[in-house]
């Protein structure tokens, strides 16, 4: 008798195959789920995926969803960008697209759960018996940041069946089955993308004129000039084209103003800063909680005191001085390996 029947994100690479291996290994019946996001359907690629799934023993649903990514995902990604930010599709893309859509899809599909191949485990909260996130068993390849801001209703139903093993396994496992993967792809670019560089995305999705601007110091002292506040994040050093004895990197995006603030490279370590659209797993009752916080993803999260502002705000303080924290990306907050809330950092950092 099946366990229940999970519908798996399938991108069609070595992770998702490997959690539909290991849901079928432990009683359950898998349909895999591909989603078409963007650009054109590729029928070889279709194709590739048919068969892998045969290989798996699975059925396959192809769902082509390209307007509610365009409207959830690249939509606000460029307006974050003319914001001056610099913003983290995938976080947003797991609960808004991802999630969403393997959830609606449950009802229909008579399913009993959903399932992706990220590299995290989930754990009940002891004090509310809610679930929330936690850090994967492999370390170098743990994807917790990117489900920090996912609701209780996607995280309730949700199985992630490779967050006790390691890529390592995962690699194992394919390569013992002979499943028909050419290469394990390991990409940590903004898919959509696809190798255009993302001012350029943003300048061809966008009506209004965006003029030259002028780089500044923090005194306000006119450096030079840009061209287009967009085409720059906090930390960045190249393309800034100032020349001087020691590199300048951009210290802030001012858009009102059009304005890029470049400074020396001290200049880049803040400690506090405020975020907005909060989601927290566990009770908040206290204003202030110690955590530790990561601002990106190849960030090693670092001590940091969070002061509740509102249900949707906070601000953040940490022991020490860290680099680049950058408006726009998520801020996870962890108590121990376990997320305890999350949000959007704005700027500028004070």
């Amino acid at each position: 008798m099946p366990k229940g029947h999970i519908l798996v994100g399938f991108s069609g690479g070595v992770d998702s195959a490997a959690a539909i291996y290991w849901l079928q290994a432990e009683g359950y019946r898998v349909t895999a789920v591909h989603l078409l996001l963007y650009g054109m359907p590729d029928q070889s690629r279709l194709q590739s995926l048919d068969e892998r799934a045969t290989f798996l023993k699975t059925p396959l649903v192809v769902l082509d969803r390209r307007e509610l990514f365009q409207e959830q995902v690249i939509n606000p990604f460029t307006e974050s960008y003319l914001r001056g930010e610099t913003p983290n599709p995938c976080v947003g893309c797991n609960e808004t697209v991802k999630l969403k859509i393997l959830a609606d899809l449950m009802g229909d599909m008579n399913a009993t759960g959903i399932a992706t191949g990220h590299y995290a485990r989930k754990r009940r909260v002891p004090e509310t018996g809610q679930w929330t996130i936690c850090r994967g068993k492999d370390k170098a390849k743990e994807q917790s940041y990117f489900l920090s801001m996912v609701t209780q209703e996607h995280l309730s139903v949700l199985l992630l069946p490779l967050g006790d093993r390691t890529k390592m396994e995962v690699r194992t496992l394919c390569g013992h089955l002979g499943l028909p993967i050419s290469k394990d792809e390991e990409s940590h670019e903004v898919c959509f993308l696809e190798g255009e560089p993302y001012p350029k995305f943003v300048a061809t999705r966008q009506t209004r004129a965006l003029p030259k601007g002028t780089f500044i110091d923090a005194s306000g002292k006119v450096l030079g000039t840009h061209e287009g506040y967009f085409r720059y994040t906090v930390g960045q050093r190249r393309g800034i084209g100032i020349a001087d004895e020691t590199p300048y990197y951009v210290t802030a995006i001012r858009p009102a103003l059009n304005q890029v603030e470049i400074g020396k490279r001290e200049a880049l370590y803040r400690t506090a800063f405020q975020v907005r659209n909060c989601r927290w797993r566990v009770p908040h009752q206290k204003t202030v909680m110690g955590v530790t916080c990561q601002i990106r993803y190849r960030h090693k999260a670092a001590p940091a005191t969070v002061r509740i502002l509102s249900s949707h705000r906070a601000r953040v303080v940490f022991e020490s001085p860290q680099r680049a924290i950058t408006p726009g990306q998520v801020a996870a907050f962890y108590r121990e390996d376990c997320l305890i809330g999350a949000g959007v950092i704005e700027g500028p950092v004070a």
